[in-house]
């Protein structure tokens, strides 16, 4: 249970880490784009904004549903985790200033 919780997480964290890789490389694309025509300074910096709120709301219109079906099965396998885990009578052992407790 534990290692289908981590391949979703994993999967995730993948997923959020290529979008982050094509904003930052569509940025660094536009910056050398305005540079070359001149833009310089605050009027560079509030285009690159701009463009920046675009592509957040594109991955997001993009990838948003594949973020809320992996989030959500992430969810679910670690709500059965803590279910069964309880059900199963299944202690954690808790480091306390007393001692070790099971919860």
């Amino acid at each position: 249970m534990q290692s289908i919780l981590d391949t979703l997480w994993g999967l995730i964290l993948g997923l959020l880490g290529v979008v982050v890789a094509g904003v930052a490389i569509i940025e660094v694309m536009a910056r050398s784009v305005l540079s070359g025509l001149g833009i310089q300074g605050t009027s560079q910096t509030v285009l690159l904004f701009l463009l920046l709120g675009g592509l957040i709301v594109a991955s997001f219109r993009i990838f948003g549903r594949l973020f809320a079906v992996l989030l959500a099965a992430a969810f679910c396998v670690y709500f059965l985790h803590v279910v069964f885990g309880f059900l199963s009578g299944a202690f954690i052992p808790v480091q306390t200033p007393a001692g070790t407790t099971d919860i």
